[in-house]
């Protein structure tokens, strides 16, 4: 595994996915947060978001160009490569999330995305 990248194979977590590596990330008002993820070909990447507080939507302000990305339930996002796709995407989105006093924060989300055939 290359620094930087956590793996996710156990069962449990909020995180598990053995599909994809990517970095922990942390709240922070107004932020801007760049990660790299590593997606085995022809697979999805999920990004549980119920860890960081009450998510509150987000707003897609890049769209990958050789995937798809957006929300997979009401605690997650995901991104997969189109079919048979191999190299890089990137996307970005602001993610909102709730405080304990009810006003919204969000953070900038973006996302350096290599496609590789494994992992």
């Amino acid at each position: 595994m290359q620094p930087g990248f956590m793996s996710h194979k156990g069962r449990f977590g909020l995180n598990a996915n053995t599909d994809c590596r990517r970095p922990r990330f942390n709240l922070c008002q107004g932020c801007n947060v760049d990660i790299r993820m590593r997606v085995r070909q022809n697979s999805a990447c999920a990004l549980n978001l119920q860890s960081l507080g009450p998510f509150a939507g987000q707003e897609v302000l890049v769209r990958p160009k050789n995937g798809i990305y957006g929300s997979a339930n009401e605690t997650a996002t995901a991104y997969r490569p189109n079919p048979g796709y191999l190299g890089q995407d990137h996307f970005e989105t602001r993610l909102y999330f709730e405080e304990g006093n009810g006003k919204r924060t969000f953070i900038n989300l973006k996302v350096n995305v290599f496609v590789v055939p494994n992992l």
